[in-house]
């Protein structure tokens, strides 16, 4: 039986209250900055048109980033258990910035490349910050799991609303390589700069916990992770309740054209997205502290449900607000999802064990985006693909409570 390990900040001296002031705001620096693989949707059109690409590769780029991201986030989670956040950190933030310089050097010859630079290298320098910036912040604020969850991951959205419209000036007046070299370019100082400050807390207590499945938990390895049935419903809900927004996500700007917007009022939507993303992120992981994640996420697949159909016949500003709702609801999972894993294995190897759950949205974003091709091309319309989204959100509304007696009867059967 593990013992929990407690991070008492009830007797903080001034001098580590204000360290962990500064290592929020470095680690939701490297968010915002990171997160800006998410803006695929404004460079779509773009690199379409510069390199005279075909729209369907094109939009697999964001398939194979997210999927990048989920691998960065399970092999940077295992080398930040075993190493410290900071070395990873730095390491990760690296090789996104390179991903993305390496981006600006294709050539109408190379842009199949893009799947390796942009989706492979960046997208796995991503996950590698985004999860260990996720775990820190965990282990600053262990009786707030969700709200340290919430506030990390809502930087990450919030970047869609920072550089949505700067990365749009920057493509009408530099053109697509000098784009992607001047934000790999900043991008690199800002972080560099932020990783220096990323670190664990010093202060760190065992204590005993009345409750004996939470001792166990509180340690548990990958391996006894994945001995959990409710591991495997989480990991199962993340490829289900992420289809919508992985179809979505790439042709948030020009499904939002042809349903009546100008260009202008749909990056808007990129950058409301980006809104709506954060505050899901961190209004439903705080609430998930309150009402419980089971109940969060079920609310959310409900959510995703009506957003999916909505999005059928959606026109103008209706569009735009569908949209952002679908955000929200995409939001409140990516920050609620680290929670409950924690919950149930506990923050030892709280990296690692996400990164695993994680594989489910980057299966789902490769599977979705592939099966809502097809049907776009069978059907000449994405009322097939909505359909088959709004499907999609079942089966985690089914698997919620089923884990949830799961968990319960393992606790019983433990304090027995």
């Amino acid at each position: 039986v593990y013992k929990r390990q407690v991070y008492n900040f009830s007797v903080m001296s001034k001098k580590e209250k204000s360290m962990r002031i500064v290592v929020v705001v470095a680690c939701l620096l490297i968010q915002l900055c990171v997160g800006i693989l998410y803006l695929w949707s404004v460079f779509n059109n773009a690199v379409t048109e510069h390199f005279g690409w075909n729209a369907r590769s094109a939009s697999m780029v964001s398939s194979f980033m997210i999927f990048g991201f989920v691998l960065g986030n399970l092999i940077g989670g295992f080398l930040q258990d075993k190493t410290n956040p900071r070395l990873i950190s730095f390491v990760g933030c690296f090789m996104f910035c390179l991903g993305i310089f390496l981006t600006s050097l294709l050539t109408e010859k190379t842009v199949a490349l893009i799947y390796l630079t942009y989706s492979g290298l960046g997208g796995l320098g991503c996950g590698f910050a985004y999860g260990c910036v996720l775990s820190c912040l965990q282990k600053w604020f262990p009786d707030n799991r969700g709200f340290a969850s919430g506030l990390s991951v809502s930087a990450f959205g919030l970047s869609t609303v920072l550089f949505g419209p700067v990365a749009q000036t920057l493509l009408n007046r530099l053109g697509v390589p000098h784009t992607f070299m001047t934000l790999a370019g900043v991008f690199l100082l800002a972080t560099m700069t932020a990783c220096c400050f990323v670190r664990l807390p010093p202060r760190v207590q065992s204590v005993e916990n009345q409750n004996k499945s939470a001792q166990l938990a509180e340690g548990l390895t990958p391996l006894q992770t994945m001995r959990l049935f409710p591991f495997w419903c989480i990991a199962l809900s993340c490829f289900f309740i992420n289809a919508t927004w992985n179809i979505v996500v790439p042709v948030i700007k020009s499904l939002g054209m042809e349903r009546g917007l100008s260009e202008s009022i749909a990056v808007l939507a990129v950058s409301i997205t980006g809104v709506a993303n954060a505050a899901g992120r961190l209004g439903m992981a705080t609430a998930s502290d309150k009402i419980g994640r089971t109940n969060t996420i079920i609310f959310l697949a409900a959510l995703t449900a009506v957003c999916a159909v909505a999005l059928i016949w959606a026109q103008g500003g209706f569009y735009v607000t569908v949209i952002a709702l679908t955000a929200f609801a995409y939001g409140g999972p990516s920050a609620t999802f680290p929670a409950m894993t924690t919950d149930i294995s506990g923050a030892r190897f709280s990296g690692t064990n996400y990164g695993i759950a994680m594989l489910g949205l980057g299966f789902s974003s490769v599977v979705f985006n592939w099966l809502s091709g097809l049907l776009v091309e069978a059907t000449g319309g994405f009322s097939a693909s909505f359909i088959l989204a709004a499907a999609t959100c079942v089966p985690p509304i089914i698997l919620m409570p089923v884990s949830y007696t799961h968990l319960r009867a393992h606790e019983t059967r433990s304090n027995l």
